[in-house]
């Protein structure tokens, strides 16, 4: 008989608290086994509460009126195996919904980073990944025939369903890789330690498969990064995300519910903890309002959210989880996945490089900040005496704009602001910048800036202004068939990707993304602003 094996590896510093979690929602502890070299200990639901079903109340009419008010009672169990002569390799078999308790106490990606050293990346069937430019944010694809290293730019992978490549080790049947691994075996239990043990060897191995993906950062700089995440939302930077869909292990659990919300923090230095009810909407702001109110609240790990719907009751989750905000810190860029820190890998930086390099880029003529000075000296003094000009703007960018209106024949559309209607009902309408300069069927967005947060709102405002004018929604009586960003910065640049900030990066992606997806031609112009 084939049986399925869910296999979790559990961080050896966080056994302890692993055993009293299982404790704590109900599973009591079995027997133990010794098998070639390791304890297995099973852990069980002996008396378990049934959970009350949603729909009794709904089609109670229905029923006959013998049947009493029925409950839902699953059982679930865990084997915890660990190795007697190293401890440190600490394994969990899920069973049921015991997989949900694990996350806080599993090394992540410990299925993916056995995947890309012993599988077979022809044999891919399906791939779960999470998106970091464009509109998606999380893709499930599956394969009839997968091309290898055919990932996209700002791609990372968490969940691979495909073959491994030793057959006569692992079998033909597929195999499941994420957080933990899945795979079905005619064998009993007490024989996993064979299994075990290959595992063991295959993450000694050097890796076949070049998997954009995600990468832990250690505890001493997640520390640091959650202490700049604490400023951050006191700052209301950052976002909610509460996904559509989550992944525990190997298994993919949708979202089909509308929750309320509750924000808890433990109250420094007691047991007790302040609570607030905020609806069944979670903002930053309320984040941010929630500390302004609890001043003594020092720690992000002490935020909590409890979510409670009708159909599936209460449940908790670190704030930590549900925060989508990138974090910079000496130079590179970290992320949020549930709750953890995680920097990209080698290989996602590369498919990222290798598709902006794509983009046609042109270094143009030079910003001379001393030409600019005597520009705005000039024009400040006509407009204090009261002379004619154009308009009393004299900021860098309209003086290099209307540079090259003049000297090089570019139609000037810098301040053409246009209206926009608001999408809901009462609500203002809004002004958007259709672009600064158009010539030869390119429509062009400029930006002298240094910083990733101004050049990444003039990305945005690109993709805006041009996704606008082909869906209609803005009057634009030039044809073009090129959009284009022009950045003008301090340091001599060739390519875009010698610009250090991912964000940047990211954002530029996502706006090829777009551009070529609206059948247009995406292109970049350098000017150098000499001081």
């Amino acid at each position: 008989m084939n049986n399925p094996y869910n296999i979790y590896k559990v961080k050896p510093s966080k056994l302890d608290q692993l055993k009293e979690k299982l404790a704590g929602v109900g599973l009591v502890e079995q027997k133990t086994h010794q098998a070639d070299n390791y304890s297995m200990t099973f852990y069980f639901s002996e008396k378990i509460k049934g959970n009350d079903i949603w729909w009794w109340e709904t089609y109670q009419n229905f029923f006959n009126n013998e049947v009493a008010k029925p409950q839902n009672i699953f059982h679930f169990g865990l084997l915890l195996c660990i190795q007697l002569d190293d401890p440190n390799q600490i394994y969990a078999v899920s069973l049921g919904k015991a997989h949900f308790y694990l996350s806080r106490f599993i090394q992540y990606d410990f299925g993916i980073d056995l995947a890309v050293r012993m599988a077979d990346e022809h044999t891919i069937l399906l791939k779960k990944s999470r998106y970091f430019t464009g509109t998606k944010r999380q893709d499930v694809s599956s394969y009839q025939k997968f091309q290898p290293n055919s990932y996209d730019p700002g791609e990372s992978v968490d969940h691979l369903k495909l073959r491994a490549s030793d057959k006569e080790l692992w079998g033909e049947k597929n195999i499941i890789f994420a957080d933990s691994i899945q795979l079905e075996m005619n064998r009993d239990p007490i024989d996993l330690a064979q299994i075990f043990d290959q595992i063991k060897e295959g993450l000694m191995g050097n890796e076949v498969i070049r998997l954009p993906k995600l990468e832990a950062v250690n505890d001493e700089l997640s520390e640091e990064l959650d202490k700049l995440l604490f400023i951050s939302l006191k700052n209301r930077q950052g976002n909610i995300a509460i996904e559509e869909f989550h992944v525990y292990g190997v298994a993919i659990c949708f979202n089909f519910h509308n929750y309320d919300y509750r924000l808890s923090a433990k109250k420094p230095g007691s047991s007790g903890y302040y609570r607030k009810d905020i609806g069944n909407s979670l903002t930053v702001e309320h984040i941010s309002d929630f500390l302004e109110e609890h001043e003594d609240v020092e720690c992000v790990s002490s935020l909590s959210v409890q979510f409670k719907s009708d159909e599936q009751g209460l449940f908790t989750k670190d704030l930590k989880e549900l925060l989508d905000l990138p974090v910079a810190f000496e130079g590179y860029q970290y992320f949020l996945r549930n709750g953890d820190w995680y920097k990209f890998n080698d290989t996602f930086m590369d498919y990222l490089k290798r598709s902006l390099d794509k983009i046609v880029t042109v270094v143009k003529e030079p910003l001379e900040e001393a030409d600019y000075i005597v520009w705005k000296e000039e024009k400040q003094r006509k407009i204090e005496a009261g002379e004619p000009v154009d308009d009393n703007i004299t900021y860098r960018e309209s003086y290099f704009n209307k540079k090259q209106r003049d000297e090089n024949g570019y139609l000037l559309l810098d301040r053409q602001l246009t209206l926009i209607r608001s999408l809901e009902a009462g609500k203002k309408n809004y002004k958007v910048e259709v672009a600064d300069l158009y010539k030869d069927r390119e429509i062009i967005s400029v930006k002298i800036s240094e910083t990733g947060p101004d050049l990444i709102y003039n990305i945005e405002q690109s993709k805006d202004s041009v996704e606008l004018i082909k869906r209609g929604e803005i009057a634009f009586d030039q044809e073009f068939d090129t959009a284009a960003l022009w950045f003008v910065f301090e340091e001599e640049v060739q390519r875009i990707t010698e610009f250090n900030s991912i964000q940047f990066l990211l954002a530029v992606e996502s706006w090829q993304k777009l551009v070529s997806g609206l059948g247009l031609t995406p292109k970049i112009y350098f000017s150098r602003h000499n001081k």
